[in-house]
């Protein structure tokens, strides 16, 4: 993966880590368990799933390979 995705997916999770409601930028996921929700940042895409206090990210991955 490429510095500078790097460097903006960082951004994107220290921004998202900030917030009471990930579910208000997020999109839901069917077909991915455990991720429940994902973020997009460019062509890559994060899948998470989070109880109440915790985010964990499942994979970070091309938007092509993501969903495989």
């Amino acid at each position: 993966m490429p510095k500078d995705i790097q460097k903006r997916i960082i951004k994107k999770i220290q921004f998202y880590s900030t917030l009471d409601d990930l579910t208000a930028f997020s999109k839901p996921l069917i077909k991915i368990p455990p991720s429940t929700h994902r973020f997009r940042v460019g062509d890559y895409r994060i899948a998470f799933h989070s109880d109440k206090q915790t985010v964990f990210i499942d994979r970070i991955r091309h938007r092509k390979e993501v969903y495989l």
